[in-house]
């Protein structure tokens, strides 16, 4: 990729993160008068409940709502064929992961979903996730599927034209979304990314919401 080419991703992923993802932390109004300090700079009013979706994942097994309550899950929007972002972000994934350790990794869950179906096949994505982290989830589907589960969280992606050799890039969203066990959206981890901010707002976090 030129120069030129390069600047412009960053100055639309850049705009995505703004329009379609925010930053800060969600949880629900009734609880605010009881969030401590050192997160509540970072709170918005009111946690967003998820609506039944339907996707596939990298066994090809069906993955919904369901799969979501009783964990915490950490979600990461992208494709199998980034450059940049979703490696150095699941690069992140897999170091809080272990930092979490079995204590907490239990009911915990890193998710990588594709938002190009067109080629993400159950298949790639399982290596994909794989060479990360045995552990990892990645869902895929049709595009109505993908859309079943970005439509809800406003998650904009936009492929670009294909080039002469069939290839191209989607300009997406590089946040990460914190869903709890509720399946309710609850925290937006903007980038970069860093291992242990990452870990330790989550820790905050659940300690808070699990009190």
């Amino acid at each position: 990729m030129n120069n030129s080419n390069v600047f412009r991703t960053i100055a639309i992923v850049s705009a995505l993160i703004a329009f379609g993802a925010g930053v800060g932390i969600y949880t629900a109004q009734k609880q605010r008068a009881q969030i401590p300090p050192q997160i509540e700079g970072l709170m918005w009013p009111e946690a967003k409940t998820l609506l039944p979706f339907s996707t596939i994942d990298q066994d090809g097994m069906e993955f919904g709502l369901q799969n979501l309550q009783g964990k915490w899950s950490f979600l990461f929007f992208g494709y199998t064929n980034c450059p940049d972002i979703c490696p150095i972000t699941l690069s992140v994934f897999n170091q809080v992961y272990e930092n979490l350790g079995v204590e907490h990794a239990n009911d915990t869950q890193m998710i990588f979903i594709s938002v190009d179906p067109e080629r993400d096949t159950s298949e790639r994505l399982r290596d994909y996730v794989n060479y990360f982290n045995k552990d990892f989830i990645g869902l895929g589907g049709s595009v109505e599927q993908i859309k079943s589960l970005t439509g809800q969280l406003g998650i904009p992606y936009f492929p670009h034209e294909v080039s002469a050799d069939g290839d191209y890039l989607v300009d997406h969203s590089a946040s990460i979304f914190l869903i709890n066990p509720e399946a309710e959206l609850i925290a937006v981890l903007s980038a970069p990314h860093q291992t242990n901010d990452v870990s330790s707002r989550f820790l905050k976090i659940k300690a808070f919401f699990e009190k």
